[in-house]
């Protein structure tokens, strides 16, 4: 028989040794009553229900010791030597096993080695997956562990779709290998010394729209009704792109990174870091004409201001500088319409020109949103028979790419990425693009800031390589840069933009393959950077910096325009450049696009530019995309539209809940049909006003209200009101009015708590009650009641009359309590100087003994506030716009939001007061659809 062994933990105190002897364990001992009443549940059941007592006892078992008691050894007041050697040995042994299962439990795997951005739920069978670094430890540990290891060539397909992906993988191996010996007998045979063909040319039409591009056989299917960006590959394996049957614009755009980065795009734009996009959806346009014919319709375009073609303007004319504004059209009436920003930039002329050549004296590119592109496009189409002789019209989509890139790290990423080519290094541009070394905003270079010059191909230099800041302090750094801002503004003599020249698009476009630069580099040696030879074309590229013009503190953003098929390998390189502050450029989607305007406080186009065809076409998206998600939830959590309580006896919502219902503001939405079946028919739950469920009996109804629904247009009669004009309308003496059915674009800030999303109702502050009327008469000071009732429409008496007045007591300090809370709470004198802490631990013992609250509580309508001590949101009359975009901004650290006015009532707001300094001037306050909870604001026009 064994001699009896006792456990030891970790903090060196043995339990007290039983009478009884036992067989050696590493548990506690435990009396022998109280071991068979204790029982373990199961282990599966303990873990998944406390997970942190499941590793605290995994972590106690590794540590625990088996020693055994000194007095085994001990026979008769005698030591046993033999017993004794034997018991030190099952000790050592005991600690030597406690130390290995102590340092491999505690320690983390190979796979959770990586960098969080680098993790992959499936990549624990797979040691590929991992960094190179790692991938001898892997292998060792999924020795250790009896993991089966994978390998992708002879794993045998489960599903049936990856039996189709093999067989098709098979089926091109086998076409590949029969092209690639059809090849070799081809060098071989008679025809060895034909003539080589180059490729076609592509056709760009005359004022008509080109064909897509065509693309590779194996991916034509899936692009007939859209286009893939040029980095679509790379961006389907790490971001959510639009669904393929809901194309975005006619093209797959990415929407945002699977990855979480939302702080991580807040820090980028701030802090550090580059973050880049592909922008190649950005449509172009070129225009070819004599250069008064181009001025005229560019003037007939929007572009009337008098600094565009002044001597302030000659830069940008001669092709310096690259101008950014919004483009309109008149409609009928001769009245304006805005199409939407666009981005202007002119070919720098000849220094001698032909004229009888035939050729256009003068180019430009009008680079524009592709929601936008057709109504522009259409109207200089329109306006081309005008002029003789006539311009003409190039639809350059495919054309040109274009990527953006922003962040304090985005200058330092180009610099490393573009390499100039060596024949251009006396360019003006090139000097002052290799003088930009440690510039950190784009924003800092003077406005409409255009470098044009030559790169060779990225692929020859990759990896990149980080830039190297000069041996020189700091300060002789900034120095140096101060100096290279200044001498930005001296032109020189200004050459033709070779992105301008379709020939020169078309070289760039025939880069050599990826295969034919592995053999090239194989025959060099390792860490030797390719030389650009005769078969490298030079890509031309034409970079903007761009910046906010009403704020000098928002960043500014590089735009980098290259031809089409040069945007992926110049992707593959920026997005592999090592940071001097660590990492890699990160990439974003249209979200991140969205996100950084907001924090920047812009309006996004077209989403928060409504009254624009553009504006008007995402609106009617998003109230589809919102009612497919309110159709989706069950009745037990949808909105109940029509049972809202916004007190006073007010019930329902004001207008469509998931809509930015300009229709009901304005009047113009037509009203409801009376044959329509009602809520309370048939006893169905109907939660809105015109918005049912499809029966039996109103089928017909509901087909006649559809057909008409699609013949007429929502929001058509909305126009867009630039600040610029609204501006100049309240500055004229004499009054003119606001064109009918107009919107303004504003920004607005949170005053105290709340944050706003989405179709969220803006009101304005309710009129303060009129003063009653002086009189000597005892009878005419006397309240005389109302005797009719209000009206459905008018709900104005059912309010408090000191409402503006609760309102405006909210902006007095953010954190403001209530009427309701404080009505019955005194704080005595003597603690004003007492602190927080135990001001709150008196009012706390004064809320505990003071007398009680009524529960439940009163109705609002008694208490004239909401049920949660906010007051009530003014009525239905007072409504003045809708929120288009909202959150909390990261940058101020308070909710914010982007929305539409009426541009009338909004006029009305602003002659409401005769100071525009005065502290309640622009006050307004926010109420989120299906919510009763206002917040107190204050909104600018943007």
């Amino acid at each position: 028989m064994p001699p009896k062994q006792v456990s030891q933990g970790k903090g060196g105190r043995p339990p007290k040794p039983p009478s009884s002897s036992a067989a050696p364990s590493r548990t506690p001992s435990v009396s022998s009553g109280h071991a068979s009443k204790r029982k373990e549940g199961p282990q599966s059941h303990n873990s998944n229900m406390y997970p942190r007592a499941a590793k605290r006892t995994k972590v106690y078992e590794t540590r625990t010791v088996a020693v055994q008691s000194p007095h085994a050894a001990l026979r008769d007041g005698q030591l046993d030597v033999q017993s004794f050697v034997n018991s030190m040995a099952f000790e050592i042994n005991a600690l030597d096993e406690s130390m290995r299962r102590s340092r491999t439990s505690g320690s983390s795997r190979a796979f959770q080695r990586v960098p969080f951005t680098m993790r992959r739920r499936t990549a624990a069978h797979n040691y590929k997956r991992i960094p190179k670094r790692l991938h001898s430890r892997a292998k060792r540990e999924m020795a250790e562990d009896n993991t089966p290891m994978v390998n992708s060539r002879t794993r045998k397909p489960k599903t049936s779709r990856a039996r189709m992906r093999a067989e098709t993988a098979r089926r091109l191996g086998i076409l590949a290998k029969r092209k690639q010996s059809l090849k070799i007998k081809r060098g071989l045979g008679s025809d060895a010394d034909a003539m080589a063909t180059r490729a076609a040319r592509p056709k760009i039409r005359r004022n008509e729209l080109n064909d897509l591009p065509v693309t590779a056989p194996r991916f034509r299917k899936r692009q007939l009704k859209k286009t893939w960006l040029p980095t679509h590959m790379w961006h389907a394996k790490r971001a959510r792109m639009t669904p393929p049957s809901e194309p975005l614009w006619g093209f797959s755009i990415p929407l945002t990174p699977t990855q979480k980065n939302y702080r991580p795009t807040h820090r980028v734009q701030w802090e550090k870091g580059a973050m880049a996009w592909d922008m190649s959806y950005m449509s172009t346009i070129g225009l070819f004409g004599e250069e008064n014919i181009i001025r005229n319709m560019l003037k007939d375009a929007g572009l009337t201001q008098e600094s565009l073609w002044n001597d302030k303007g000659i830069r940008w004319r001669s092709g310096a500088v690259h101008w950014t504004g919004n483009l309109s059209r008149r409609v009928k009436n001769n009245k304006i319409q805005l199409i939407g920003p666009a981005t202007i930039v002119w070919n720098p002329s000849k220094a001698l020109e032909t004229p009888e050549a035939g050729m256009p004296s003068r180019q430009l590119f009008i680079r524009i949103h592709p929601s936008a592109f057709f109504e522009i496009f259409n109207e200089l189409l329109r306006l081309i028979p005008a002029y003789k002789p006539q311009p003409y019209l190039q639809d350059l989509r495919h054309e040109i790419g274009s990527i953006d890139i922003t962040g304090p790290d985005a200058t330092e990423a180009l610099l490393g990425v573009l390499k100039p080519i060596e024949s251009n290094s006396e360019e003006a541009h090139v000097s002052k693009f290799k003088s930009l070394v440690g510039l950190k905003d784009p924003a800092s270079l003077p406005l409409g800031t255009l470098l044009a010059f030559s790169i060779v191909d990225p692929r020859l230099k990759y990896p990149p390589q980080r830039v190297q800041l000069p041996a020189i302090p700091s300060w002789q750094v900034q120095i140096q840069l101060v100096k290279s801002l200044s001498a930005f503004r001296i032109d020189g003599d200004l050459e033709p933009c070779r992105l301008f020249d379709r020939d020169e698009r078309f070289k760039a476009s025939k880069l050599p393959s990826q295969k034919s630069l592995n053999r090239r580099r194989a025959k060099t040696g390792p860490g030797v950077t390719l030389e650009p030879g005769s078969v490298d074309p030079p890509i031309p590229i034409m970079l903007l910096a761009s910046r906010n013009a009403n704020e000098s503190r928002t960043p500014g953003t590089w735009t980098i325009l290259l031809p089409w098929k040069c945007v992926q390998p110049v992707w593959y390189s920026l997005m592999h450049y090592p940071l001097s502050t660590g990492g890699n450029p990160t990439f974003g989607g249209l979200d991140e696009i969205r996100q950084l305007v907001f924090e920047r406080g812009q309006p996004w186009f077209p989403g928060d530019v409504l009254g624009t065809d553009a504006g008007n076409a995402w609106e009617t998206r998003e109230r589809q995309a919102r009612r497919k998600i309110w159709d989706r939830k069950p009745k037990g959590k949808r909105v109940k539209w029509e049972s809202l309580d916004l007190g006073a006896g007010r019930k329902g919502e004001v207008g469509v809940g998931w809509n930015c219902d300009f229709e009901t503001l304005f009047g113009t939405r037509s009203p409801a049909p009376a044959e329509a079946p009602r809520a309370s028919d048939g006893g169905e739950d109907h939660e809105m006003s015109g918005v049912s469920e499809v029966t039996e009996s109103s089928k017909e109804i509901l087909a006649k209200k559809a057909v008409e629904a699609a013949h007429s247009k929502p929001l058509t009669d909305i126009k867009y009101l630039p600040k610029v004009i609204f501006t100049a309308l309240l500055s004229v003496r004499a009054p003119i009015p606001m064109p009918p059915n107009s919107v303004i674009t504003v920004s607005i800030k949170m005053l105290g708590r709340g944050v706003v999303s989405s179709c969220a109702r803006i009101y304005r502050l309710p009129d303060p009650p009129p003063a009653p009327l002086a009189s000597s008469s005892p009878s005419a000071q006397a309240e005389v009641p109302a005797t009719q009732p209000p009206t459905p429409h008018d709900n104005t008496l059912s309010l408090p009359p000191d409402l503006r007045d609760q309102w405006l007591a909210q902006r007095s300090s953010k954190i403001n309590p209530s009427p309701a809370t404080t009505a019955n709470i005194v704080i005595p004198t003597n603690m004003a100087d007492t602190t927080p802490e135990a001001r709150r631990q008196a009012l706390l013992a004064q809320a505990l003994l003071g007398p009680r609250k009524p529960y439940p509580a009163p109705h609002p309508t008694d208490a004239c506030i909401t049920a949660n001590g906010h007051p009530l949101c003014p009525n239905a009359c007072d409504l003045i716009g809708f929120v288009t975009t909202g959150a909390f901004n990261l940058r101020d650290g308070r909710g914010e939001a982007i929305a539409s006015l009426c541009a009338q009532r909004a006029e009305q707001e602003i002659k409401r007061y005769g100071n525009p300094r005065d502290p309640t001037a622009r006050l307004c306050v926010v109420r989120d659809a299906g919510q009763a909870v206002g917040w107190l604001a204050r909104w600018e026009v943007v």
